[in-house]
Formats: structure tokens, sequence, C-alpha cells
């Protein structure tokens, strides 16, 4: 086993002090002195050689061009062209919709409409409420009227037999019989039945306190 883990070991060892003492010098020395400014001079040859002429030319070719296009020509002709659709379209058609429907329709409203809703409707309707309907809701009033006020006798009578039969069959015996035999029953009662409930009474509660001491 160590014929082949010593090798090995060597062999790392080796490869980790190369790597640290030879190659990261070597690598630092070539980053610093070759890599680094070869590549600040790649990049300032493409700020100023790609970069810088190609946003002047699209300053001066695309923008500067297309500003000048915006403000002299589409800016002007876009509001030649609304003022155009204004007065051509927008105008004439307001106008045409003013007098050809609005107007129109406002005089046959005003002129015909509301006098045939008057004469066909509002007129019929007055004259069938005022000669028809009132009159016959005024009977119907007055019948209700008679037969409520007949009920109200009806059932005033009616109460007032009620109460006839209620006072001679049912509160004056109640009364009669109250006064004339139960209380002299309940008198004869209390008479008779009272002094043993006394007795008993007190013999309960003599043996209370004799069995509890109260």
């Amino acid at each position: 086993m160590l014929i082949v883990m010593v090798p090995l070991r060597l062999l790392w060892d080796g490869l980790c002090w190369t790597g640290r003492n030879v190659l990261a010098p070597v690598g630092r020395w070539l980053y610093e002195w070759l890599l680094a400014p070869v590549g600040r001079a790649v990049a300032w040859l493409f700020h100023h050689l790609i970069v810088v002429p190609v946003a002047f030319l699209v300053r001066y070719l695309v923008m500067v061009p297309a500003c000048w296009l915006y403000r002299w020509v589409l800016g002007p002709l876009g509001w030649a062209t609304v003022w155009l659709l204004h007065h051509v379209l927008v105008v004439p058609v307001r106008f045409l919709t003013r007098y050809l429907i609005v107007v129109p329709a406002c005089w046959m409203y005003r002129r015909i409409l509301t006098p045939l809703f008057r004469w066909l409707v509002v007129i019929p309707a007055t004259a069938v409420w005022q000669y028809v309907l009132w009159p016959v809701l005024c009977v119907l009033g007055a019948f209700l009227a008679a037969c409520w006020r007949l009920a109200g006798r009806i059932s005033r009578a009616v109460g007032r037999g009620i109460a006839f039969l209620w006072r001679w069959l049912v509160a004056r015996p109640s009364r009669w019989l109250y006064r004339w035999v139960f209380t002299p029953v309940g008198h004869g009662l209390r008479a008779v039945l009272g002094p043993p409930l006394r007795l008993a009474r007190e013999a309960a509660r003599e043996v209370r306190r004799s069995l509890f001491g109260a």
C-alpha cells in the first residue's frame, strides 16, 4: 500500500510546490505585464474605433435627421391632418347631426308627439278617471263604509249578547255559589278541621325539635 501511496503523495506535493512557487508567479507576471495591458489596449481601441464612431454616426445620421423630420415634417403634417379631419369630418358631421337629427327630433317631439300623447293618452285617461273610475270608487267606498258601520253594530250587539249571557249564566251563578255554598262550606271545614290540623302541626314541630334539636 505504501509503495503506491508514497509516490502519489510525492507527486502531489511536487505539483503543489510547482504551482505555488512557479506557476503562480508566472501567472501573476503574465496577467500584470501582458494580459492586462493587452486587455486595456483592446478596450481602448474598441471604444475609440467602434463605440465612438457608431455613436457619432447614430447621433448625426439618425437622431438629428429624425428630430428634424419630426419637427419640420411629421409634426406639421400631423397637426395639418388633425385640422383637416376636424374641419372636414367632425364639423360637417356635427352640423348634419344637429340640423338633420336633433332639430327635427325636437320639433317632432314638441309639435307631434306631445299633442298626440296628450290627446291619445292624457285626456282619455283623465276622462276615464273622472267619469268612470272615480264614481265607481266613490260608490265602492260608500258601500264599504256602510258595511263597516253595519258590521260594527252587529259586533256591538253580539258583544252585548255575550256579556248578558256571561253575566246571567256564569258570573251571577258563580257569585251565588261562592257566597252561599263555598263560603259556608269553607267556614265549616275550617271550624271542624282547624283544631286537629293545629294539633298535628304542633306535634310535628315537637317531633322535629326532639329529633334535630331545632
